[in-house]
């Protein structure tokens, strides 16, 4: 093991916290940032070259190389209404004409659907306004990272945990369900010189290249942390600060050993090891996303992120920034001058479209239709006429061909907007390097307003104004980004002693019946969730497991799906992961439609990973 001697320092290879906040760039007058959903946040210059210095250190992902060759395939370039290709006009005012027909009978059977396609805060977060404004319906944000945000806030007051600079300091990382070799190319380097851990329910890329890993049972990590609470407890080994120390002892105190170790698969000397190297060696803990996805994983996120501090860490994990950079995203909703009527569970999408009470569904930024669990429950409804479906985007997707509307949209490379990172705490001006094709969507929601006569405050606000008040918090303005094309954040929030209380009491993991695997679901290299089919084709969806290979049928309540199935030695018995991107199955029908109802007790979110899927093996 590599001494700690290191830890939670900064090294010559990341540059110290600039006093004004700014960092000039190399090549070309602008800069503009990788607005995908992705940790790394990648910054380019003006010639689309990533900038040779920290946080992008010259490289980018094999996404964010394909992204110009992508920019102009498969684009949506003409506005369509009922499948005629019309003027952006007619189609602005079709649209305009259908949220004011649900508008005159309920605005609550308007539901907006978005994501995080594009991080841009004029592209994700400014359009919301439109439907604040009328008090539509609106989807509650919780499918990637919520659950983990509403966890750790629970014992910090705030998500933001260690930031990039600091990685390089620390001798060693444990890597919680979390696949960085594929899923985070730059924190991965910025760990190179770490003796590293990996915490897997299969033995991943991450895993195969870390010096020691532990395999878990799907669903059974907040065991796996109350053991190394226990241990780190019991044995004297916490050396760090936590507010009702008490509590968390007598809390640990009540489970035994035999429990932990029988429901995490995991044995005895590895839990203690683990526990022992927290100690001896003060790793940097980066927590993974798929954990809020899994069953238990908002507790999961609460216990490891006090493991940290017991052994002497001030912010001493990983989990996601964005929370922590000052930025006042419900501002920009429109929160602070209207509410929607209702908030829809992402992981309940299915059960409210099948109810009755949505009639029209507005989305952009997203593809729905595969990627939310049930989302072919929109494609039904809109072919079946129960609603009216609008989609605004820059790509056909399976939501874009279904819709009664379809409005083009620019991408990140043809528009400015204000993007940010939950790695980095750098804020960036983008800069189009393209020429653009549709309409941006702060321009798309007021010319809808206009349209319909929808006339209030948080419409009349400029939008570039909402961002430079949104941005206050942040201790940048956008004037200052504008001419230095980014700067970081300078309100950064300072470590904190974390209080253990509440404390959670996780159920049992998830167990496969006779005929089951748990389904788990893991990043694919070359995609982002649907997006660059484009270059690379649609990816064959397949599931890795020990039990068999060929054609098979996986079975839930709620769906079927054909897959192919391969061997894979390093999954456990009873396990079968596939890549998250493999979205549709043999038969083009979702694989989410396998997955719904379930969702996290902190924020709502969906659990994806660790589903029980009858497994019928065709002949």
């Amino acid at each position: 093991m590599l001494s700690s001697a290191r830890q939670g320092g900064v090294t010559d290879e990341t540059p110290p916290r600039d006093p004004r906040g700014t960092l000039a760039t190399q090549g070309g007058e602008g800069v503009i940032a990788c607005t995908r959903d992705c940790y790394d946040g990648c910054i380019f210059d003006g010639s689309y070259a990533p900038i040779g210095r920290y946080p992008t250190s010259g490289f980018t992902c094999a996404r964010g190389r394909m992204d110009l060759a992508r920019n102009r395939v498969n684009r949506i370039e003409s506005a369509r209404v009922d499948g005629r290709e019309v003027e952006m006009g007619e189609a602005i005012r079709r649209a305009a004409s259908l949220i004011g027909e649900e508008m005159r009978r309920d605005p609550g059977r308007i539901l907006h659907v978005d994501y995080d396609g594009n991080q841009g805060l004029l592209t994700w977060y400014y359009p919301a306004r439109l439907f604040t404004a009328i008090g539509a319906s609106r989807t509650d944000y919780s499918i990637c990272s919520a659950e983990g945000h509403a966890a750790i806030r629970l014992h910090y007051g705030t998500s933001a945990g260690a930031l990039p600079e600091e990685f390089p300091g620390y001798g060693a990382a444990v890597l919680w369900a979390f696949p960085a070799s594929v899923s985070a190319p730059h924190i991965w380097r910025s760990i190179s010189g770490a003796t590293k851990v990996s915490i897997d329910v299969r033995l991943s890329d991450t895993a195969r290249r870390s010096q020691k890993r532990i395999i878990v049972r799907p669903g059974s990590d907040s065991f796996l942390a109350i053991g190394v609470i226990k241990v780190l407890l019991e044995e004297g080994l916490a050396s760090g600060e936590v507010i009702h120390r008490r509590e968390l002892e007598e809390f640990a105190a009540g489970y035994s050993m035999e429990t932990l170790t029988s429901a995490t698969g995991v044995p005895e000397r590895e839990l203690r090891w683990l526990a022992e190297f927290y100690a001896s060696e003060k790793p940097l803990t980066l927590i993974g996303f798929a954990l809020g996805r899994s069953p238990g994983g908002g507790d999961a996120i609460s216990l490891i992120s006090l493991i940290p501090a017991l052994v002497g860490l001030r912010r001493g994990f990983y989990y996601s920034n964005s929370m922590g950079l000052g930025i006042d995203f419900d501002y920009l909703r429109g929160y602070h001058m209207g509410r929607n009527s209702r908030v829809v569970g992402m992981a309940r999408l299915r059960e409210e479209l099948e109810s009755g009470r949505v009639g029209l569904v507005y989305v952009w930024n997203m593809n729905p239709a595969v990627t939310l669990p049930g989302g072919s429950s929109i494609l039904e409804a809109a072919q079946e006429g129960r609603i009216s479906l609008i989609v605004h985007d820059p790509f056909w997707t399976e939501t874009a061909r279904a819709a009664d509307v379809v409005l083009p949209a620019p991408t990140f490379l043809e528009k400015a907007d204000v993007a940010y990172s939950y790695w980095h705490d750098y804020l960036v001006y983008n800069s189009p390097v393209a020429e653009p094709l549709g309409m941006r969507e702060s321009d798309l929601i007021r010319a809808i307003a206009r349209e319909a006569g929808i006339s209030h405050p948080l419409l009349d606000e400029d939008p570039w104004d909402a961002v430079d008040a949104a941005l206050r918090g942040t201790g940048v303005t956008l004037g200052e980004l504008r001419s230095s094309g980014m700067a970081r954040v300078r309100n950064y929030p300072p470590p904190r002693v974390p209080d253990a209380l509440p404390l959670p009491r996780p159920s049992p993991p998830p167990s496969p019946g006779p005929g089951e695997l748990l389904l788990v679901f893991t990043s694919h290299p070359l995609y982002t969730n649907t997006q660059f089919r484009e270059v690379h084709g649609r990816p064959e969806p397949v599931i890795h497991t020990r039990e068999m290979e060929g054609e098979v049928i996986l079975e839930t309540g709620l769906g079927r799906a054909r897959v192919r199935a391969v061997r894979d030695p390093g999954v456990p018995p009873g396990v079968a992961w596939m890549y998250k991107s493999a979205l549709v199955d043999l038969d083009g029908r979702p694989i989410n439609d396998l997955l719904g109802g379930a969702a996290g007790p902190y924020a709502g979110t969906p659990v994806l990973n660790g589903v029980p899927v009858r497994v019928l093996h065709l002949k």
